[in-house]
C-alpha cells in the first residue's frame, strides 16, 4: 500500500488530442489567447509571460473546476499522472489519504499542470499535494549537469519523506533524462520505481538495483571533487593519480574537450545527506548579523544561501555582489568586505567575505533599512573592518539552531 507518491510531471494533461478529456477546454484556452497549436507549445515551455497572458490563464484554470467530474468518468483519458493514481487505487495499492509530491519543470506548462493536478488529486483521491520546481537548461552542458544534480537532490528529498515499503516513485513526465536520473536516485536510496505504459494502462513496478559507492572514495578525493564542482578543470592541471581516478569513476566525472567536471550523479552525490557535511559551505557571522537574522530568520537565511549560490555558480560578474563600487564616497582601498545587494521586494544588504578555497562565507554586517544602509555604508561601516568576532552559524543557516 503506497502512502507517498512522488512523480515527475509533464504536460500531457494539456494535450490537444481528441482522446484527452481536457482537450476541449485546452482548445478554448488557445482561443482565449488567440494563438495556434505551435504557439501554445512554445508558450508552455516559457519561464516568464506577460501579465495579460497570466490573467487569461488564471481565469481559464478557475473555469475548469466545473469540468473536473469529466476526468473521473474517463480516468484513463486525462494524463499519465492521473492514470497512475487511478490504476494504483484500482489495484488496491493506493492509501486512503495519500501524500503526492509533484516535481515539475519551472515553466508556464508546469505551473498550469500543478494547479490542475492538485485539484484533481485532492477531490478524486483525497490526497494532500506538495510540489517543487526544477529549472532545466539544455543549452550549456556544465550548467545543465549542476541543475540535473539539483533535480536529483529534490527527488531524493521527496522520496525520503516516506518509507521505501510505502513509497511509489513514478517518473512520468518532463525531459526523458529526468526519468533516467530519477531511477538512479530511487535505486541509490533503495526505493522502487513505477512506470505506466499508457497504451495498455499497465503499471510496471521496477525494484531498485543496488548502487553503492565506498564512503572512503569521497573522503580520499574530496579536494578533486570540490574543484570539479566549482568549475570545469583542464586535464593538464591534474596529476597522474587524478587522471586515473577520473577514468575509473566515469559515473561521477565527465570529460569534454580536454576538461573535466561532475556528472549529474556527481553533483547529486555531493549534495546527498551522507556526504553533505564534507562539502557544505561553512557560515560565520558577527553578533550584529546574528541579531538581525533573528528578526526575519527564514528570509535572511534564504538570501544568504542565494548569495553563496551566486558566488559559486554565476558564470559572469554580477554587480550586486560588489555593490560597494556604486558608492562614490567609499574608499575602495580600505574595503575588506564586499556589499551584497539582494534583488527582492524587501531590503537585504550584507557586508561579507567569501573564501572560495575553503568554501566559507563571513557575514560581517546586515541591513534591512535602505536609508540606514546608504548612510552607514558610505561611511565604511561593515566594509573596512570586521564588526566583531565571527561565530560559526552553519547550523543556523542549514536549518538547525545556534549552539
Amino acid at each position: 500500500m503506497y502512502q507517498t507518491i512522488v512523480m515527475t510531471c509533464g504536460v500531457s494533461l494539456l494535450s490537444l488530442s481528441e482522446k484527452n478529456v481536457f482537450a476541449k477546454k485546452t482548445s478554448e484556452l488557445l482561443q482565449l489567447l488567440c494563438i495556434g497549436k505551435r504557439e501554445f507549445s512554445e508558450l508552455l515551455s516559457k519561464r516568464q509571460i506577460d501579465d495579460e497572458t497570466r490573467e487569461v490563464i488564471s481565469k481559464w484554470i478557475d473555469q475548469t473546476k466545473m469540468y473536473v467530474a469529466e476526468a473521473e468518468r474517463e480516468p484513463n483519458s486525462v494524463s499519465a499522472e492521473y492514470s497512475m493514481m487511478y490504476e494504483l487505487r484500482k489495484r488496491g495499492k493506493l492509501g486512503k489519504f495519500p501524500r503526492v509530491e509533484l516535481v515539475l519543470t519551472n515553466t508556464v506548462g508546469g505551473n498550469i499542470v500543478e494547479q490542475l493536478l492538485q485539484r484533481l488529486f485532492e477531490e478524486h483521491f483525497s490526497a494532500s499535494v506538495g510540489s517543487s520546481y526544477v529549472d532545466i537548461d539544455v543549452s550549456e552542458p556544465k550548467q545543465m549537469n549542476r541543475i540535473l544534480g539539483e533535480y536529483m537532490q529534490k527527488v531524493s528529498e521527496k522520496l525520503s519523506q516516506g518509507e521505501p515499503s510505502s513509497t511509489c516513485f513514478a517518473p512520468l513526465g518532463g525531459y526523458k533524462i529526468m526519468t533516467a536520473l530519477g531511477y538512479i536516485v530511487g535505486s541509490f536510496l533503495g526505493y522502487p520505481t513505477a512506470y505506466l505504459y499508457e497504451n495498455s494502462q499497465i503499471i510496471h513496478e521496477i525494484p531498485p538495483i543496488p548502487i553503492h559507492l565506498d564512503d572512503r572514495f569521497v573522503q580520499q578525493h574530496i579536494d578533486l571533487l570540490r574543484r570539479c564542482r566549482v568549475d570545469a578543470i583542464h586535464m593538464d592541471e591534474l596529476s597522474y593519480r587524478e587522471h586515473q581516478v577520473i577514468s575509473t569513476y566515469s559515473s561521477i566525472f565527465q570529460q569534454e574537450e580536454g576538461y573535466v567536471y561532475l556528472t549529474p550523479f556527481g553533483e547529486f552525490l555531493l549534495e546527498h545527506e551522507r556526504y553533505k557535511h564534507l562539502f557544505e559551505t561553512k557560515y560565520f557571522a558577527t553578533k550584529q548579523v546574528i541579531k538581525m537574522i533573528e528578526k526575519d530568520k527564514q528570509f535572511s537565511i534564504d538570501q544568504i544561501k542565494e548569495l553563496v549560490k551566486k558566488l559559486k555558480y554565476a558564470e559572469r560578474i554580477i554587480p550586486d555582489l560588489q555593490h560597494e563600487k556604486e558608492f562614490e564616497k567609499i574608499d575602495q582601498r580600505k574595503v575588506k568586505f564586499h556589499l551584497y545587494k539582494s534583488i527582492t521586494g524587501k531590503v537585504f544588504r550584507l557586508a561579507y567575505q567569501y573564501d572560495e578555497a575553503e568554501d566559507q562565507l563571513y557575514a560581517n554586517y546586515l541591513w534591512f533599512d535602505h536609508k540606514q544602509y546608504e548612510r552607514e555604508a558610505e561611511k565604511g561601516v561593515g566594509l573596512y573592518e570586521a564588526y566583531d568576532e565571527f561565530q560559526d552559524v552553519t547550523h543556523l543557516i542549514l536549518g538547525n539552531t545556534i549552539k
